[in-house]
């Protein structure tokens, strides 16, 4: 997944600070560049921490109801490691549990367990579906699909910084077929001003969360090539977080794209 310098070292605590994410997210590498490739095999505590941890003994009692804010990332293979960044995750407990699909991690899976963020690795034979945790009886679920990839997707969703101004950029798609429309989620980072998108048919909502500004982008008909042009403030970090494509007969099909770490 390559070097994570922005949506994470999205590991983000407890309600992360804009500013502490991007710091966090700038200086720790996270390894998914493609579904195809090797992705993340050793724990991702390092974005917290320096070195990596154990799953997590201490138990952090929750101050509330559990909230995931971002899967990261959102495709991969067995053995492929994936974080779960929120809030009130408590640790792990007789009575807490995370969820791939339907199927249970088990704890041999788990990597980290904290409060505010879970690594697990993907087990043999995950099924592609719904990441969700259970901590004391309440439940969160990440509202979007991980997708478990055996040889990779061949769709491809690059964001590629303009060489002549580093605050511009293309998000351009590559390899989709016989697609019926695309959903891409853009993550903003350190930003309170608004980006600006041109050249694009997308409809464009926004939301904020704690890890920062979400766009998120829906094309009801999916072409090869530019997808937008886009320009974001001076500073800030905008990064891909999530991408689905929807087949004609409403089957969700993977897009591999490069992670949030290659930002621009």
């Amino acid at each position: 997944m390559s070097a994570l310098r922005w949506f994470y070292q999205l590991s983000w605590k407890k309600i992360f600070g804009a500013g502490v994410t991007l710091l966090l997210l700038a200086a720790v590498p996270l390894s998914l560049k493609i579904a195809n490739e090797q992705t993340r095999t050793r724990s991702q505590a390092a974005l917290i921490h320096p070195s990596p941890e154990a799953v997590t003994v201490k138990f952090e009692t929750p101050k509330g109801a559990p909230k995931i804010y971002l899967v990261d990332h959102f495709f991969g293979k067995a053995g492929d490691s994936v974080l779960i960044h929120g809030e009130n995750l408590g640790g792990v407990h007789p009575q807490t549990a995370v969820y791939l699909g339907g199927q249970k991690i088990a704890e041999e899976n788990l990597v980290t367990w904290t409060g505010s963020y879970i690594e697990f690795k993907v087990p043999q034979g995950a099924k592609s579906g719904p990441v969700r945790v259970d901590i004391l009886g309440k439940t969160a679920e990440w509202p979007g699909t991980f997708f478990v990839t055996a040889s990779g997707a061949e769709a491809e969703i690059t964001l590629e910084k303009n060489s002549a101004d580093p605050n511009t950029a293309s998000l351009t798609l590559s390899g989709a077929f016989a697609a019926k429309d695309m959903l891409v989620w853009l993550l903003v980072i350190n930003s309170e001003s608004a980006l600006k998108f041109s050249q694009t048919t997308a409809g464009i909502t926004q939301f904020t969360t704690p890890l920062g500004r979400v766009y998120e982008l829906k094309f009801s008909s999916v072409k090869n090539g530019l997808l937008a042009q886009i320009s974001k403030p001076k500073d800030s970090q905008v990064g891909i977080a999530r991408t689905e494509i929807t087949l004609p007969d409403g089957t969700l099909f993977p897009a591999k794209s490069h992670p949030l770490s290659v930002s621009f």
